[in-house]
C-alpha cells in the first residue's frame, strides 16, 4: 500500500515530473467575461498569455470544485496500491483551493490529508515534490506530513512583475498605486510571507529587479546553505538562467528546477513576470532528499 499526491495546477511542475511521480493534479479555471478554460487542460500557457495581452476582457480565475476533488479522491482510494492521500495546495491567503479539498476530503472514506502550503508556483511545487518523492520511498504518510510541515517555512518565493497593470486589474493593488509606480518606473520586488504576497523591496528600473531579488533571497537565506533552488516565469525570460547562476553560485544545490508559470499565475503576475525559491535544507534533510532520488 502507498501514498498518493495530489495538487493543484499552480504548482508549475512540467508533465514529464507529474507523470514520472505519480501526481494527480486537479485544475483551477481561468476565465475570460463568462468563458472559463481549465488551467493548463484546454488553456496552454502561451494560448493564455497571449490572449491575456490581446483580450479587452480581464482575465480572472476560479477555484475547482468540492466535486472536482471529491472524484479524484475516491478514485485514487480505489486503486489496490494506494492507502492514503496527501492533497498540498496553494496557499489559502491566495485562493480558496486548499479549504474547498478540505471540504471535499470530509465526503470521502479515507485516509486523505490536506495541506495549505502557504505558497505558490514552485513554491508549491517544491513541496509537491518532495512528498512525491517521499512517497514513491514508501514512506508513511504521517510522516511525509510531519517532513511538509517542517519545510513550509523554510520555503521562500521571491518575484517581481515587470509591469503593474495585471495586479491593479485583479484589483491586488489599487490604480492609483499603479500609476505611481508607472510614472516613477518603480518595480515591486515581492515575496510570499507567511502565504501571503508581500513588497518585500523597490527598484528603479528593469535592470534592477534581478540584483534587487537576489538581494532579499540573500537575506533570508545565508550564503552557503544546501537549498533546493527553483525559478519561474510567465514568458521564456533570459533573467531566470541569470538567476539560477546566481543562486547555483551562492547556494550548493541539492536539486534545482526551472518552470514557465501558468494561467492562474500569469493572470495576476501579466506577461514577463520572474521569480526564484530557495527552501534552505538541514543535513538531515538533505540525506533524505538524496535517499529518495529515482
Amino acid at each position: 500500500m502507498g501514498v498518493t499526491v495530489v495538487t493543484d495546477s499552480t504548482c508549475d511542475l512540467d508533465e514529464d515530473m507529474v507523470r514520472r511521480y505519480g501526481i494527480e493534479v486537479v485544475s483551477l479555471s481561468v476565465g475570460f467575461g463568462d468563458q472559463y478554460y481549465k488551467d493548463r487542460i484546454e488553456l496552454s500557457a502561451e494560448a493564455f498569455m497571449h490572449r491575456l495581452v490581446t483580450s479587452q476582457e480581464p482575465a480572472h480565475t476560479a477555484a475547482p470544485s468540492p466535486g472536482a476533488f471529491a472524484t479524484l479522491y475516491r478514485d485514487i482510494l480505489a486503486r489496490p496500491d494506494c492507502d492514503a492521500i496527501i492533497s498540498i495546495h496553494l496557499s489559502g491567503g491566495l485562493s480558496s483551493t486548499a479549504r474547498v479539498a478540505e471540504s471535499a476530503a470530509r465526503l470521502v472514506d479515507g485516509n486523505i490529508t490536506v495541506i495549505d502550503s502557504q505558497n505558490v508556483s514552485v513554491g508549491l511545487g517544491i513541496l509537491v515534490l518532495w512528498a512525491a518523492r517521499r512517497a514513491v520511498q514508501g514512506t508513511a504518510a504521517s510522516m511525509v506530513t510531519n517532513e511538509l510541515q517542517a519545510l513550509i517555512p523554510n520555503v521562500h518565493l521571491v518575484l517581481a512583475p515587470v509591469t503593474l497593470e495585471y495586479l491593479a486589474r485583479g484589483g491586488r493593488i489599487g490604480q492609483a498605486a499603479r500609476l505611481v509606480g508607472t510614472l516613477l518606473d518603480m518595480k515591486p520586488i515581492l515575496e510570499v510571507d507567511h502565504g501571503m504576497i508581500k513588497a518585500a523591496k523597490k527598484v528603479r528600473g528593469d535592470r534592477h529587479i534581478t540584483p534587487g531579488i537576489l538581494q532579499v533571497l540573500g537575506e533570508r537565506v545565508p550564503h552557503g546553505t544546501p537549498c533546493l533552488i527553483a525559478a519561474a516565469s510567465t514568458t521564456p525570460v533570459p533573467q531566470v538562467e541569470t538567476l539560477m547562476t546566481a543562486l547555483t553560485a551562492n547556494y550548493p544545490p541539492v536539486a534545482s528546477l526551472r518552470a514557465v508559470a501558468g494561467p492562474v499565475i500569469g493572470t495576476h503576475a501579466g506577461p514577463g513576470a520572474y521569480g526564484a525559491v530557495l527552501c534552505p535544507l538541514t543535513a538531515d534533510q538533505v540525506q533524505l532528499w538524496q535517499r529518495t532520488d529515482t
